[in-house]
């Protein structure tokens, strides 16, 4: 009895203790969550703090980049004033005296004045000798006029030359508009065509200048197919390049409402429904054409104000000794614009340039204007002259894609109508792929009835229900009559197999029925798909009589007369 005191005493000891060891793991749980808690509330603090640093540094930054650029622009504008500031001064001049003498408000006596100044203060400026020029021709000074155009020509010979043209223009004298323009275009390389050029060829052919420039302007777009045509592999290229461009015209239709039997049964019908897009494109082309030749030009006003504002700009852009800043000066203020986003600011000022600066072959020119009048903003003139241009490579690219549609055509429909498949030439093979399909159901409709049997498990009920019904003699009645149950149901089930069987074949028959229906949809709409791509196909002669029938040399608008007076004698 002591002994169990002692002992009771004892445990309850250790219990206590180990209740009050519990009690301190959860206070130090707890206090380690807590400890936790804090760290979490910590770590995120960091964060915060970490963030709203990386924030204070990018404004900070950003602050000190257009800082930065305020400063370097205000250097770079006082560098253009200091070295280029009688410029302004000579862009401004021939904007009022080419405004003045549009009204004839301005006596010739001033605008010599005025010119032979801006010659003085700015001695390596092309535009002040041409300046004093243009004084000089409308006031009949021909020895001066002959000078001050040396001297332009001398310093800058492509905008002189593009500078009297346009101004030639405006005054209505078509031999000077078009010796002065072949003069410029003559200075141009037609694989890297400039913007204003490109303005210049599509205001040729809309009607802008007279027919005598139009015809210096063809001749010279001749010279440079010619010129063109000489280089090694031209005729690949442009191959390939009309190519590409008459692609992007092939109709992107689905044609599975108009065969609804071929899109659902035919396992090539994607390559049916392409070509039959293929050959679409001699329709679509020829209408184009049509579109193009065949409907009346629109107004040239908007290529005139286009020619008009080249002049503007002519006499306004910067020259080629100011460009560095200049580009520099745009650069700053992109920077300023972006505050202080130094690489968004790059980004827009490097694409700002690359669509000012962007040059084109005039091939590429040829193919934009023909083909994507919308992106390339040319007028229905410039189309026509275009194809007109282009008319032999035309012709083979469009030859090349009708050869090639040819040959891809798919010369069999796969079928495939429920487990059977067949394929088809032509449509005609009605009878021996009827006979295919008939035969390949019958073949599964016996495999199935094959199938319609008594099963194994039939097998033992009808054994085991003997052998039971055999226990009545031993006078064991209800396995007699639990046996007796089970040959019953074999003997219903097996009554049920003609059932089935009947099933089945009715099953398959209205299967037969069905598929046989969907072959002949098939090859009804085959036949029609045939019939369908020969139509189509038939066209490209059409297409093509209409392409070599373009005449190269009449496709260029007549001039709305429109001249200005640019003269003053008073």
């Amino acid at each position: 009895m002591a002994e169990r005191i002692i002992h009771t005493a004892d445990l309850s000891a250790i219990s206590g203790g180990l209740r009050t060891l519990s009690r301190n793991i959860e206070d130090v749980g707890e206090r380690i969550d807590k400890v936790d808690d804090t760290v979490t509330i910590t770590r995120k603090e960091l964060f915060d703090l970490q963030a709203q640093f990386h924030q204070f540094l990018d404004i900070y930054n950003r602050a000190t980049q257009v800082s930065l650029a305020e400063t370097r622009l205000i250097k770079i504008r006082q560098e253009l004033t200091s070295k280029f500031g009688h410029y302004d001064d000579v862009r401004r001049a021939a904007v009022g005296l080419l405004q003045a003498t549009d009204i004839s408000v301005v006596h010739t006596a001033t605008m010599r004045d005025i010119t032979e100044e801006l010659m003085v203060l700015t001695p390596a400026y092309w535009l002040a000798p041409a300046l004093v020029a243009l004084a000089a021709w409308l006031r009949d000074d021909q020895p001066l006029a002959q000078r001050a155009l040396g001297e332009a020509l001398r310093r800058d010979d492509e905008k002189t030359s593009l500078f009297f043209a346009l101004i030639s223009r405006r005054a209505g004298r078509g031999n000077a508009c078009a010796t002065w323009l072949d003069r410029f275009l003559g200075q141009q390389n037609p694989m890297q065509l400039k913007r204003q050029t490109i303005i210049l060829i599509n205001a040729t052919a809309g009607g802008v200048f007279g027919p005598n420039v139009q015809q210096v302007c063809y001749e010279r777009l001749q010279a440079w197919i010619g010129e063109l045509s000489d280089r090694a592999g031209f005729v690949e290229e442009q191959r390939v390049q009309w190519r590409e461009a008459l692609l992007s015209k092939i109709p992107e239709d689905q044609h599975g409402a108009r065969y609804p039997h071929l899109e659902r049964l035919c396992t090539n019908w994607a390559d049916l429904n392409g070509q039959l897009n293929c050959a679409g494109l001699n329709t679509v082309f020829l209408d184009y054409m049509r579109e193009i030749f065949e409907s009346p030009l629109p107004a040239s006003t908007r290529l005139a104000e286009a020619v008009d504002d080249l002049l503007t700009h002519l006499v306004t852009d910067h020259d080629a000794a100011e460009l560095p800043l200049r580009k520099e000066e745009a650069r700053l203020q992109s920077i300023i614009a972006q505050d202080g986003r130094v690489d968004i600011a790059e980004k827009h000022h490097d694409l700002e340039r690359e669509a000012f600066e962007e040059n084109v072959s005039f091939t590429q020119l040829l193919t934009n204007a023909a083909m994507h009048a919308e992106r390339s903003g040319a007028s229905r003139a410039s189309q026509r002259l275009a194809f007109a241009l282009s008319r032999a490579w035309v012709h083979n690219a469009f030859s090349d894609l009708t050869i090639e549609t040819r040959r891809n055509q798919p010369d069999t429909a796969y079928l495939q109508i429920g487990n059977w498949t067949g394929q088809t030439h032509d449509g005609t093979e009605e009878k021996a792929l009827r006979s295919s399909l008939e035969q390949h159901i019958h073949s599964e409709c016996l495999a199935a009835l094959a199938l319609v049997k008594l099963g194994p498990k039939h097998v033992i009920c009808g054994i085991l229900g003997v052998l039971l019904l055999l226990s009545m003699f031993t006078g064991n009645f209800i396995f007699a009559f639990i046996g007796a149950a089970l040959l019953a149901w074999v003997f219903f089930e097996y009554r049920g197999l003609e059932k089935k069987r009947d099933m089945v074949r009715d099953s398959f028959d209205r299967r037969a029925q069905s598929e046989k229906a969907d072959l002949d949809g098939c090859l009804a709409e085959y036949v029609e798909w045939l019939r369908d791509f020969a139509a189509r196909d038939a066209v490209a002669t059409q297409t093509n009589a209409y392409i070599d029938a373009i005449a190269p040399d009449s496709h260029l608008a007549l001039r709305e007369e429109s001249s200005r007076r640019i003269l003053s004698n008073s």
